[in-house]
């Protein structure tokens, strides 16, 4: 299927028209939550989104040379219309937050003939933030709907954007989102973009990558990669990284992720499937993203597990070590995932997979992981049945300190969806394939979904700052 089933669903034309979006806006509430039991104080803020809308899929980024300023994005679904985007924005390390008008396709605007899901974002030098995104823009005259991967492009700080660079581009019948006519037999669709952004003063300094998943209608995928060396508004002929097909994935997805060294090597890691057993794969350029080194398994997965849901999330730290974490399934027929991670030494070799919550029974996903110096801490889902939390969990010698509970809600596993299993039954709500975790040298920020309890309620947008008050510069 070279679409998904959100995309199809998101029939979005003549009922568009009447949705009004809010402009910018301040964060709607916050609160502050002491710390105890030496635990670090937690501040959270809900993030304002326009009434009516469901966010999902957030992702944030701080600005590398300066740690006060932060960037989250997220997705929107505004019932029974579309999916647009949103960025909120602060310069003071999360005190104040600001919102960017609604997003939808390839004109940074929020046109009734634009949708656009996958929301990611990173931040360069020189006010340089770039919100990766999966746009797709109607022109109802020509009946043709046009596909794009790529990035929108700030060059203040996030305050408006002024350019879409594209990366790849498909066209399919308008219908196909309209009536829900069939594809033609050629069709090729785009999946799940993700970005980052050399940061450094190095050779590559301020070059954009993006990755994404390019699919074909007979089955085959291709995980794609271009560079762009001029701030995100153009990008390199796509180099083809890894090929499979729908067969040999049997629903695990790619869901790559990228990431900079310090010395500007780029990092790469997807799923994928070899010799009949599902990975992690990592590939390495030193040449800016001109070529790959070859690919190697950093991670074998549970061979007969469910391999749908697996979710990878990878982090470097300011010395170049690297952090891998990934959910998993333990069982062939249902989602009742775990949380592993490994960690890179300072010679480069990785450490034996740790679950971030050992003993713990409990349904655990969407990971986020991020370095505060050289300490790796992870955020992840936790459900029971009977509730659900977010945790934050930091790595210690052979393994991670005792989880902090970030937030909890009484939301059995059963009523959220995400990431993708089981699958949105009509009391379920989605949350999305993903959140995000960066670490300042004095917080670890998270931005993630506060699921509602029914559907007839509304997802909350949220950012919980962990204050933990030092730059723990040693790795544990």
């Amino acid at each position: 299927m070279i679409l998904r089933a959100r995309v199809r669903q998101a029939l979005f034309l003549a009922a568009a028209a009447a949705f009004v979006p809010s402009g910018a806006a301040a964060a709607s509430s916050a609160r502050h939550i002491a710390g105890h039991d030496g635990h670090p104080r937690i501040l959270t803020t809900v993030l304002h989104t326009p009434a009516g809308t469901d966010p999902s899929e957030p992702h944030l980024a701080v600005d590398p040379n300066d740690p006060g300023r932060l960037y989250a994005v997220a997705q929107v679904q505004i019932p029974g219309l579309l999916t647009q985007e949103l960025m909120w924005r602060t310069k003071d390390g999360g005190r104040r937050w600001l919102r960017s008008p609604l997003l939808g396709g390839a004109d940074n605007t929020s046109s009734t003939n634009g949708f656009s899901v996958d929301p990611s974002v990173a931040a360069g030098g020189k006010a340089l933030v770039l919100f990766g995104a999966f746009a797709l823009d109607a022109d109802a005259a020509a009946g043709k709907a046009t596909l794009r991967i790529g990035t929108r492009v700030s060059t203040d700080r996030g305050a408006t954007f002024s350019a879409f660079g594209t990366a790849e581009r498909v066209t399919l019948p308008l219908c196909v989102f309209t009536t829900g006519c069939l594809p033609p037999p050629n069709s090729q669709g785009l999946d799940k973009p993700w970005l980052a952004i050399d940061g450094t003063h190095g050779r590559f300094g301020g070059s954009a990558y993006l990755v994404w998943v390019h699919d074909y209608a007979d089955g085959r995928h291709q995980l794609r990669f271009s560079v762009s060396r001029d701030r995100g508004h153009t990008y390199s002929t796509p180099i083809v990284l890894d090929r499979s097909t729908a067969a040999r994935l049997d629903g695990l997805e790619e869901l790559a992720q990228l990431a900079v060294r310090p010395d500007g090597t780029v990092d790469l890691v997807w799923n994928a499937v070899r010799q009949g057993r599902p990975v992690i794969l990592h590939a390495v350029s030193t040449d800016g993203g001109a070529s790959f080194r070859t690919q190697r398994p950093i991670a074998r997965l549970r061979q007969g597990a469910n391999r749908s849901g697996i979710v990878t999330t990878l982090a470097v730290s300011r010395t170049g070590r690297m952090g891998i974490c990934w959910s998993q399934a333990r069982s062939p027929n249902r989602y009742d995932p775990l949380v592993a991670c490994k960690i890179t030494d300072h010679d480069g070799s990785w450490s034996h997979a740790h679950r971030i919550m050992p003993g713990d029974g409990s349904r655990e996903y969407l990971p986020a992981a991020g370095f505060q110096g050289e300490r790796l801490w992870v955020a992840a889902y936790v459900s029971d049945a009977t509730s659900t939390r977010l945790v934050a969990v930091g790595a210690r010698r052979h393994g991670f300190d005792r989880g902090i509970t970030v937030h909890r809600w009484p939301v059995p596993g059963s009523r959220i969806c995400g990431p993708r299993v089981p699958e949105c039954l009509d009391t379920a709500t989605f949350i999305g394939d993903y959140i995000g975790l960066v670490a300042t040298p004095r917080q670890v920020v998270i931005d993630y979904i506060a699921p509602s309890r029914n559907r007839s309620q509304q997802n909350r947008m949220v950012i919980s700052s962990l204050w933990l008050g030092h730059d723990d510069r040693r790795a544990p």
